[in-house]
């Protein structure tokens, strides 16, 4: 009994990425809520199924509000910050590549919180840590910091997003809500065949193509977006005149 009487659900400083990623997918089970919630708990005080049923009421109630108390601070918006351990975090939009926004746009669009640790490996470095080097790590961080720098880089996606709106057609986004940066143009022609254009255009090779910063990506593909337009237009105008 006095092993029991210790167990508590760990603070947010001690449940990490990874941990967060699994009661998220015991979250999207077709379990019923209840049973949802005593896997959590069973999961983050280190207990079977078998063994978090031997818990006594009273502990059992202790542990439920602190449950209940660890996820309503989770609804609490925190500050993003620049370096967590030895990782620096990246929330500049000109230091951005046309190569991280098609990996945020395609990690974001998977399953956001499943892929939190991808996205975050995205915009930020780490010494000479490959993408899949820094997202291991990456996973056994506290989930707080990790997701507070992950929804402000989404934010600052969605920034440079709707100033370019009217080059994708790219929809509003719910301020409440961060929804999966999709448009038209995307789904029509995917990010490969837009990187092809800015390599053609630029005279460079593909793998240059996605290093270009980000903004002059985008003013590549509207100057490309208007010149396609003008030429429709004239093409038109000379079929107007023949009919």
């Amino acid at each position: 009994m006095i092993f029991i009487n210790r167990l508590r659900i760990p603070k947010w400083d001690k449940i990490t990425v990874e941990m967060y990623q699994y009661i998220n997918e015991i979250n999207e089970t077709d379990m019923d809520q209840v049973d949802k919630v005593l896997f959590s708990m069973a999961f983050l005080v280190g207990k079977s199924e078998q063994e978090f049923d031997k818990i006594n009421k009273y502990k059992f109630a202790q542990l439920q509000r602190q449950f209940k108390q660890r996820f309503e601070q989770l609804n609490v918006q925190g500050k993003e910050t620049e370096r967590i351990k030895d990782f620096k975090f990246n929330f500049d939009i000109r230091k951005v590549t046309l190569g991280q926004f098609i990996e945020v746009q395609h990690f974001y669009k998977g399953n956001y919180l499943n892929n939190l640790h991808l996205i975050a490996a995205s915009f930020s470095t780490c010494d000479k840590l490959s993408h899949v080097e820094r997202a291991d790590k990456i996973l056994k961080m506290p989930l707080l910091p990790v997701l507070y720098n992950v929804k402000k880089f989404i934010e600052v996606i969605k920034k440079l997003s709707d100033e370019y709106s009217g080059l994708f057609g790219i929809e509003e986004m719910e301020e409440e809500e961060l929804k999966p940066l999709t448009n038209g143009f995307n789904e029509q022609y995917g990010w490969i065949y837009s990187a092809k254009k800015v390599a053609e255009f630029e005279g460079i090779k593909l793998d240059e193509a996605y290093d270009l910063p980000i903004i002059q990506a985008f003013n590549d593909l509207s100057y490309l977006k208007a010149h396609q337009e003008y030429e429709s237009e004239i093409n038109q105008k000379k079929i107007d005149a023949i009919n």
